[in-house]
């Protein structure tokens, strides 16, 4: 938060030094990582070398134990045939068998020749170097796994036989031996050479001698040697593998095998060490045999790239250093006049502006002069819109303030020719309206003062237009307390309905509309006492039809008038049974009564016969609201159930009986 109340010549300093900075910065971070890439792409090249020497060591380190072997098997024959020979010339000569051993044994103490063998026909060594041996050859390569390999000496099937070094068999010695056929007779003539000396050219001519000379440089950390099922066949000598950093990860031997199948080189960047795993070609083209791991040490990287940081770090301090002394004069020298508009903007806003606060500023040719001379002009544009803009909002306030008290007035004057409803309904929906209808179940209400025509005869004019006014307000009031709509007045005539544009329910409002009328015949009753106690000596009552039905109710008009009112054969109906009612009597038909019968007590009339319906009209009285004893009737009604019983009619035992058989029959049913 600091940083951004800054002014705004300090924040440009800290701009210009921080752009500087992290240019130099970027830059510099950039060369150095592009410099150790190279570095170590160039140790990437270095460990491919390395392994392309060691893919060569290893093919002569394989090619040439068995170029030796392969002599030392030449040599081994020439000793086999002399031995031959010899047993021959012995035996002839007269030797025993015993003379011969000792003789060939005190060649074997003074030469690298370890064992010889020699038998009769059958295979049976009876002249050999251990004494407490005895041995017969079988041709049963399960009986005898290597030596078996010889009998083909005794059967003249071969006349030689050379067997690459392996472990024998009898005590799992790696022996070499070479058999030859007897000279005189069938015989196995063999002779035996350990393997140590081919180990001993192995070690002194194969991988691991080639391994240590090439980590004597230094430049090398250790060498590792994998064959193509990528198990380690050549590693530093165990004394440097004892050392910790010497040993293998499991990032470094995740490749290995990658590399073998794709024949590709991969690195593996670690802590202070580079590791290059790359494959081991054959010298005949046909694929990798094998992949070397050379780990080479980064610290000489790490120290150039260290060099390369500090050298960065202090070219960035000093291009801080020129970069803040140049923001701080471009500071000085650029913000003094963008300062003087921020003081007029601020002015402009308090509507203190002044012409002449930017002269200075607007001296200059370059753009900040052009910047002010703008920014005057606006300025003082603006200032003069602002005070026309103000004397304008003024006047039309002034006329909306009339406006709206001319409404309040004719809103007020509307209301008192319309319903609440309709008046609420009109006053909330924003659309225009239009000629609409819809059809719905309606109670409808008509009354009418009986002999008012000669009443107003009889009666002066301010006295009638008193008692109408009187008896009119009154009928609105309780209409207006049930919820009804009031659809007009005809004279002394009022018509009302209960169930649109607001219902709540077609019993509920059959229900509100009996009862409106009941209180309207008490009303008239106590307006008529009222009359009389002012002087008015005149008999007045009203006679009440009611109906329910379909209707259909809406607007009805033209588009430049409108009225919300109901139209149909009900209305005619309502308005047939209030015509045919006694004076003071509430007359309503059978739809209307089956709706209120629970709540009203009702007395059935004789069936009304009127013109325009066809049919008798069957017709009932509004007596009264029942009594609680009138009312004693069990009405419960759901989904799939209706339960109806009047208390004084019903027979209370039946019905009990009658409602536990029931309950019976539906446990059954479960």
């Amino acid at each position: 938060m600091r940083f951004i109340q800054l002014s705004f010549a300090s924040r440009l300093v800290a701009l210009v030094a921080a752009l500087s900075v992290g240019a130099t910065l970027m830059s510099s971070i950039l060369l150095s990582w592009s410099n150790y890439r190279a570095m170590l792409a160039e140790a990437e090249v270095e460990g491919e070398s390395v392994a392309r020497l060691l893919a060569r060591s290893a093919s002569l380190a394989r090619e040439l134990p068995l170029e030796v072997e392969q002599m030392l098997s030449q040599h081994m024959i020439v000793s086999a045939e002399l031995l031959a020979q010899f047993v021959d010339a012995a035996e002839k000569a007269g030797m025993t068998s015993a003379e011969i051993k000792n003789r060939l044994s005190a060649i074997t103490e003074k030469t690298v020749l370890d064992e010889f063998w020699v038998t009769d026909e059958k295979g049976y060594a009876y002249i050999h170097r251990d004494n407490n041996a005895d041995f017969q050859f079988s041709a049963s390569a399960e009986a005898q796994p290597q030596a078996h390999e010889f009998w083909n000496l005794l059967s003249g099937k071969t006349d030689k036989v050379v067997q690459d070094a392996r472990k024998r068999e009898i005590d799992n010695e790696r022996y070499k031996y070479v058999g030859v056929r007897g000279i005189d007779k069938p015989r196995i003539v063999q002779v035996g050479y350990n393997a140590r000396i081919l180990e001993k050219v192995d070690e002194q001519i194969g991988l691991p001698r080639a391994i240590d000379n090439l980590l004597g440089s230094g430049e090398i950390d250790a060498i590792f040697v994998f064959n193509k099922d990528s198990k380690l066949i050549a590693s530093p000598k165990a004394a440097r593998l004892n050392n910790g950093r010497d040993r293998l990860t499991d990032e470094e031997l995740a490749p290995v095998r990658s590399v073998i199948a794709s024949g590709k080189p991969r690195s593996v960047n670690g802590a202070g060490k580079l590791s290059v795993i790359s494959p081991i070609d054959a010298e005949d083209g046909g694929g990798a045999i094998g992949a070397a791991l050379i780990r080479m040490p980064t610290a000489r990287l790490n120290s150039v790239l260290a060099s390369q940081i500090e050298t960065a770090l202090g070219i960035a301090l000093a291009a801080t250093l020129l970069g803040g002394g140049m923001a701080v004069w471009i500071a000085r020298k650029q913000t003094a006049p963008v300062v003087a508009i921020t003081k007029a903007a601020h002015n402009v806003e308090r509507r203190a502006f002044s012409a002449g606060e930017l002269s200075d500023v607007e001296e200059r040719t370059d753009e900040v002069g052009q910047l002010a001379r703008v920014f005057k002009k606006m300025a003082l544009d603006f200032l003069d819109r602002e005070r026309t803009l103000d004397a304008l909002v003024t006047q039309r306030t002034q006329a909306l303030q009339e406006r709206n008290t001319e409404l309040e007035r004719l809103s007020a004057r509307l209301s008192k020719y319309l319903s609440p409803q309709l008046y609420g309904t009109l006053f909330k929906n924003k659309t225009v309206a239009s000629i609409s209808a819809k059809r719905k179940k309606l109670t409808i209400f008509f009354s009418d003062v009986v002999g008012f025509s000669e009443m107003a005869e009889r009666l002066e004019s301010e006295d009638i237009t008193r008692m109408l006014n009187d008896f009119l307000n009154e009928m609105a009031n309780l209409a207006l307390a049930y919820g009804a709509t009031i659809d007009k007045y005809i004279g002394d005539a009022v018509m009302i309905f209960f169930g649109d544009p607001e219902t709540r329910g077609v019993k509920e409002d059959a229900a509100a509309c009996i009862l409106m009328a009941l209180d309207m015949q008490a009303m008239t009753r106590q307006l008529e006492r009222r009359w009389r106690e002012q002087g008015l000596d005149q008999r007045f009552q009203i006679r009440i039809g009611v109906n329910t039905g379909y209707c259909t109710v809406g607007d009805f008009g033209s588009q430049e008038r409108m009225d919300y009112t109901i139209v149909g054969h009900q209305v005619n109906v309502a308005a047939r049974l209030e015509q045919s009612a006694a004076p003071g009597a509430i007359l309503i038909s059978h739809e209307t009564m089956t709706l209120v019968s629970d709540a009203i007590e009702v007395e059935e009339q004789s069936p009304l016969h009127v013109k325009g319906v066809s049919g008798p009209i069957r017709t009932y009285k509004a007596i009264g609201k029942k009594t609680p004893s009138m009312t004693e009737v069990i009405h419960e009604e759901r989904e799939g159930l209706r339960v109806d019983v009047d208390l004084l009619k019903a027979n209370k035992d039946e019905a009990i009986s009658l409602l536990k058989a029931t309950i019976e029959r539906i446990r059954s049913s479960e």
